[in-house]
């Protein structure tokens, strides 16, 4: 799963993760080294003009929801998104790009200790979580846009952590996740699948679990502690 992300990285520099993509509005959206569920994050959604970068908020709210009691899910699983009354709609048109430049995980000890993770390419380079997007009209008398982030199966290099990772798109299949049309069965399969990319697993302190603090410390690596790839 994916329950918290880092966006530091300021957004003019994803115009070269994502083409086309102008992040003239970034002073919008807000850098942040904690992002978690229920605030707001930089998304990249399609549109006339292109890749719209856009701030929404995590935790999926179906266009279709008028019940409040409805859980607002911050992942979604790849295997089963076109099957999922919550989130078959915007599978089919409303798939979106999550700026990242790293995300966390905990990892439990046979003791039952977790201890957080933070995981980026081994290139350090910023990159973009495929994530499912909605717009719903109903449910607070007042437009809403929300986002969740699609997880899959964890390659080699991250599932000594968590069995799950979130979908990384190859850079040769944004244009069309962020086409407002559903995906043919072959894009399907060549975009659902374990993220053939590197990750570099760093042991953070846990001044991260508090979604409170948001600084440089909540990537710093555990002093002495080692990384892998």
């Amino acid at each position: 799963m994916c329950g918290r992300f880092d966006r530091h990285t300021p957004l003019s520099a994803f115009e070269d993760v994502v083409d086309g993509l102008s992040a003239s509005e970034s002073h919008l959206i807000a850098e942040s080294y904690n992002i978690a569920p229920s605030q707001n994050a930089a998304v990249i959604r399609g549109s006339d003009r292109g890749p719209e970068l856009v701030p929404l908020h995590w935790g999926f709210v179906p266009a279709w929801s008028k019940n409040k009691s409805l859980s607002k899910p911050i992942n979604a699983r790849g295997e089963t998104l076109s099957e999922k009354a919550m989130f078959k709609d915007a599978f089919k048109s409303a798939r979106c790009l999550v700026l990242c430049d790293g995300y966390y995980e905990w990892q439990k000890s046979s003791e039952g200790s977790k201890t957080p993770f933070y995981i980026t390419p081994v290139s350090d380079k910023p990159f973009v979580m495929a994530g499912l997007w909605a717009r719903n009209e109903a449910l607070e008398g007042k437009p809403i846009e929300t986002f969740c982030i699609i997880t899959v199966e964890a390659n080699a290099s991250c599932k000594e952590v968590h069995h799950r990772m979130p979908l990384i798109l190859d850079v040769e299949h944004h244009r069309e996740w962020l086409a407002s049309k559903a995906l043919a069965a072959d894009a399907k399969a060549a975009m659902l699948r374990v993220p053939d990319i590197a990750m570099r697993l760093t042991a953070v302190s846990r001044f991260v679990n508090s979604p409170a603090n948001n600084s440089p410390q909540c990537i710093a690596p555990i002093h002495g502690s080692g990384e892998s790839a």
